[in-house]
Formats: structure tokens, sequence, C-alpha cells
């Protein structure tokens, strides 16, 4: 029967070390199956692709029956499938490192322990093998070279057994060691939660009369039968249809467990390094900044160079740039192909030949800025984030004048929005005064400092009020005109949000698409009359194609002189927009007009961009008057122009407000 997720814990644990230094054997004697199930490693007597083994066993908890299990990953001893290995230790909670008593340390003994270092693999035990081949002051020489090895590593505090695969000693103690470090594993998992569903696919296959069978290990949160999630390779949704822990049928898989998956999905889809994820937390990105540190000082990264990241499964070839200063720890990894990732995920960089390990890191953000990447400012972001999460808000909250966006933060870190309003809370407890902002068509808010908050309103409140003065007879200012006016350095997303807090409490009023103090009243002159009641209502019905200044005096009977002010009067309120000497729109078309062009720069094939033509056939506007719309929108920043072609640079929003 399915086992209840409170009543059952999972410990991972890879094996490592040299080539024929026995560490099947041990797992073998563990778990009483051998991981080898290759002809080619029977025959070879070696480990070609990590095998996995598991061994059970129940424990009284608060007077709870537990059902436990220490899942291995018998990992490739040999240098020729390092690779393989390296895919093998990316998700375990913990290392047994395997060194024989006979030949003692050797060169993969200190690769993979680097490699497990550079991981950052939280636990572990050192198994001491083959101690029947040896005297005693053999035994003990090598501990204490084991003991000198590990002493600046994470196995730091791993503590050795000698054993004998043949005779058995040191097995039975070696083993209680490790089911007291699944109870430790446990009570760590327990302060892990509020994450979303992740799990790292390792292998797949094809079961008859079941479907696609995938194995692999739950990083985070959990999913149950029938549960919909993302397949990261294909960016498809697939089924969870069913779940075994090795050969226990489950109702649910969470957090820790190593776990086979039959899902909805075609088999040939699937690929080493994949995800089942949460369909929410699907972003892949290209580039990532992260904490890098290297087995040598004096190694150092070439231009242009192509490096080898494992990160996951998954084996990406990247670049590698320094950012900061030549003592900085912080470096910037770009691949060539999407990655999918989180901040604290481990890794491994080898060199440009994948012949040796170079160094590794952690994961900090996934949100690389397009400019400053390497500006003082942002290596003191990164260093705040490269914190536990709750004293990285509250580093955040100081730095970012910008504010914090919860819903990257949220995805960097996989979080979910519940644990994101523990945060907050936690905040609040704390008395660390901060306003939330609600963004459009985002779940999750922004978190300004109120040392930023209150200098944007009395800004803001400033600028209209010195702009009533000026412009008496105007009722107010556009938005985009007052972010202009204010030079607002953030986006007008979130422009618009403390707008909108403004708005909601009272300091400000809207009317129309124009802002103003609640006590201003304007005194429209005859002609601004005039216009609102016989020009508006022309634009409007033109939509697109607006009629030039002449016309409009045609159409109006307002005279040229007169019309010319009254337009370049709306234009400098914000109510008109003048795209040419001759042309003006209104700011509602103009939106209109660029989510067109928006929509139009994203059908193109391979981001190509698109040209006057497309744009005219597309819009049906004549070829001249497209010219002066996509020449405003270069001088206003929004499209960028390249030969024949044009390139959205930025949202809409950001350009032209709401």
């Amino acid at each position: 029967m399915p086992h209840s997720p409170t009543s059952s814990r999972s410990l991972i644990i890879a094996t490592a070390g040299h080539v024929d230094h026995g560490k099947t054997s041990l797992v073998g004697h563990i778990t009483g199956t051998d991981t080898d199930t290759l002809a080619e490693e029977k025959s070879r007597g070696l480990t070609i692709v990590p095998g996995f083994a598991y061994q059970h066993f129940d424990t009284e908890h608060n007077g709870v029956t537990c059902h436990n299990t220490l899942g291995f990953v018998d990992v490739p001893g040999h240098i020729d499938f390092i690779n393989n290995m390296l895919a093998g230790v990316s998700a375990v909670d913990g290392a047994m490192l395997v060194i024989a008593a006979d030949d003692g340390i050797m060169p993969q003994t200190r690769e993979h322990l680097a490699i497990l270092d550079l991981l950052a693999v939280p636990r572990g035990v050192i198994a001491l093998t083959k101690i029947d081949r040896c005297e005693p002051e053999r035994v003990q020489l090598v501990k204490t070279q084991i003991q000198e090895l590990i002493k600046t590593t994470s196995l730091k505090e791993a503590p050795i057994f000698a054993v004998s695969n043949t005779s058995n000693e040191g097995i039975p103690e070696l083993v209680a060691y490790l089911h007291s470090l699944l109870a430790e594993n446990v009570a760590r998992k327990s302060v892990e939660q509020g994450r979303n569903f992740r799990y790292l696919i390792d292998r797949s296959f094809v079961a008859k009369g079941i479907g696609t069978v995938l194995t692999g290990s739950v990083r985070t949160g959990s999913a149950k039968i029938g549960d919909t999630l993302l397949h990261t390779g294909s960016g498809k949704l697939s089924k969870l249809k069913g779940a075994r822990l090795d050969k226990t049928d489950l109702d649910i898989i969470q957090q820790g467990q190593r776990a086979s998956a039959n899902v909805s999905l075609d088999h040939k889809l699937v690929n080493r390094g994949d995800w089942l994820i949460d369909e929410a937390i699907y972003n892949p990105v290209g580039r990532f900044d992260a904490r890098v540190s290297f087995i040598d000082d004096k190694i150092t990264l070439k231009n242009n160079a192509q490096y080898h990241l494992y990160i996951g499964a998954s084996h990406h070839v990247v670049t590698i740039r320094q950012l900061g200063s030549k003592q900085s720890t912080y470096f910037q990894i770009k691949s060539y192909e999407p990655m999918i990732v989180h901040y604290g995920d481990r890794f491994i960089l080898r060199d440009p030949a994948s012949q040796n390990t170079i160094g590794g890191g952690k994961l900090i953000d996934i949100f690389v800025p397009r400019r400053k990447r390497n500006s003082e400012a942002r290596i003191a972001i990164l260093a705040a984030m490269d914190n536990d999460s709750f004293e990285a808000i509250k580093q955040l909250l100081q730095l970012l004048p910008e504010g914090i966006d919860l819903h990257q933060f949220s995805l960097c870190r996989n979080y979910t929005a519940v644990a994101i309003q523990d945060f907050c809370q936690k905040l609040t407890e704390e008395k660390i005064s901060y306003v939330s902002l609600k963004l459009d068509k985002q779940v999750l808010p922004v978190l300004l400092h109120d040392k930023y908050f209150s200098d944007y309103c009395q800004h803001i409140l400033s600028h209209i009020s010195a702009y009533h003065k000026a412009n008496s007879n105007q009722q107010g200012i556009s938005e985009p005109a007052l972010s202009h006016g204010v030079n607002f350095a953030g986006s007008h997303v979130l422009f618009h949000s403390i707008l909108q807090f403004l708005v909601a409490d009272g300091s400000i009023k809207r009317t129309g698409t124009l802002l103003h103090l609640p006590s201003h009243q304007s005194a429209l002159s005859p002609e601004e009359q005039e216009f609102l009641v016989r020009v508006r209502p022309i634009l409007l019905k033109a939509g697109n194609v607006p009629p030039r200044t002449r016309e409009l005096v045609e159409l109006t009977n307002i005279p040229l002189k007169a019309l010319d002010s009254i337009l370049r009067q709306s234009a400098k309120a914000g109510t008109l927009i003048k795209v040419a000497d001759n042309r003006y729109y209104l700011p509602e078309t103009i939106m209109a007009l660029a989510g067109f062009t928006e929509e139009l720069a994203q059908a193109s094939e391979n981001d190509e961009g698109f040209s006057v033509v497309q744009f005219r056939d597309a819009s049906k506007i004549g070829r001249n008057l497209c010219i002066e719309i996509l020449e405003y929108f270069d001088r206003a920043g929004f499209t960028r122009r390249d030969g024949n072609s044009r390139f959205v640079r930025t949202d809409k929003e950001n350009v032209f407000g709401k």
C-alpha cells in the first residue's frame, strides 16, 4: 500500500573514489543489490554509468513507525567516465568516499573529493576498504593521510570507518552511522519548506504496458499522483500517472526521495538533466551570476574560451566572465543553450578540453541586468543576495532604490507565494518599514523601503504642484510626462504602482489620463474647451491615421495659429503626442500602435526584426506615415533601427505609460 509522506524518510548517498577501490561491492553489502547492470560493466569489472540501490529499515519516531530509505548512487571511479560521475553526484544529500587501504589516496580520490567539496555536499563518511589485505600499521597510516586530505573540505568532520567487503568487518558500524545521517537530514529539510516541486531526471525508459518511466530525485517540494507537471526539455505539460520508491508504490513523492515516475510524455523527448517542475517556475535562462571558487589559485580564465559546466545532471558549454575586481569571487556564466537553474544550485566547471576539474560554485542570481553588470552597485547586490533568503531581503531593501521584485525573487529562489508572505510578515515583526506595491499582471508585489518611497512621493507631489503653478489652465499632467519630469530611474511599471498608491490614499487624483492634486481646479481657455469638444473626437474616430494639422483646421474651423497653440500645449501636458511636424496622436492610440509593434516583432523569425514594408502591410497604414511612426518610436527609445530592420528595445509601458 502507498506510504503516507509523514511516515517515510529518505537519504540519498553518492559513492565516490578511485576505480577498483570497492565502491560497488560495499553498496552491494549494504543493500544486497549489484549496481553494475551493464554487460560491459560486468566484463570490465568497473562502473560506467551511475547505479542505484536501496536499503529500507523502520524506526520508531514519537510513537509512529517511520519507513526509512537509504538510496545509494554508485558513481564511476574511472577517469574516462568522470562526466557520468558528475551527473551522479549532482542531487545527493551526502557522500561516501571510498578509499582502498592497499592503494591509499589515488588521483581520482583527490578529484572526486574536490568535486564533493565544490558541490558543498553537506555530510558524508569515509569508508577505508580492503583492510583485510593490509597490516594494521598500513591501515593507520592511510587513516592519517585521509585526515590530512579532508581537513579543509566539506567532509572535514566525516568519520573514517575501516571495513572489509570480504569479512564484513566494520560494515555494521558504517551502516549505523548512515542511519544517523538520515535523521539529521530529515531535521535539516524540515526548515526548507515553501518550495515548488523540482524533480531532476537522470534516466528514462519505456515499460511495457506502463509507458514512459523516469528515474530521478525530488530536490524540492512534492507532487501527488494526478498532478500536472512541466517537462523542461520540451516545455510540454505531463501528468504524473504513478510513482515508486524502489519496489513500493507511492501516492506522493517529496523532497529528498529518489523515485521513479510514470508520466504521460513521449520517451524520446526526455534527456538526462531535464526536470519535471511546477509550471509556475518554468523560466529558462541563458546566463546567471554565481560565486565561484577554483581548485588552484593560479588558474586564469581565457577570454572567449569555452568551458564545461555541470549543473544538476546536465552539461553545458559556457563562457565565464569575472565581475568586479580581480579579487572578486563573483562571475557571470553564459550558456550556449537555455538552462533550468535556481539560487543555491551547485555546479562544477571543467577546462575547455573537459579533461580537468578547475572549480565550481553556487548560483546567486538568474536575473542578470542588461546594463552595469560589472558595476560596484551590482557587486554589492550580489553580496547581499549571497545570504539566506530573509537576510538577503533585509539587505536588498536597503540597497535597491527600485525595490525588490518579489516575483523575480521567488522565481530565482523557487519559493511559493505563501513562503514569500511569511518573509513579509517577519519584516513587519522586526519593525522594518516598507511599502508593498502591487504590479499589474503579477501576483507578488514589489517591496520598497520607506526611505525610498517617501522620497519618490515627495518628489512626485512637488513636481505636480510646480506644474499646476506653471500651467494653471491645464487639468493636470500625463503619467509619461510626469515620469520624465521627475526623472524617475526605475521602470515605468514601478512608477505606475507608486502613482496608484498615491491615488488610492487620496494624495493625487486622476481625471481621464491626467494626474493632479485634489485641490487643483483648472481654468480652460475657450480654445482648449473647443479642442476637447471638437478636436479630440476627430482624433478618436481617425484612429491610426489622424488628420494632418491643416486638415484639422478644415475639419474644426479653428484658425491655424490658435490650433497650433492648442496642439503644442496639449502635447506639453501629455494629452497629445507629436509624432511629426504636422501629425499628432492621442496617447491611447500610440499605446495601441506600440502593442501592435510588439506583436509584429515577436512574430519575426529568428529574432530578425521587422521592416517598414512589413509594418505597412500588417498595419494597413500608408508608407510615409509608417516611417513617421517608426522614427518617432526610435526617438522615444521604444524601437531600435539596424539597417532596414527594427527591433523592440523595451516594453511599451516603460516608454508610453499605461
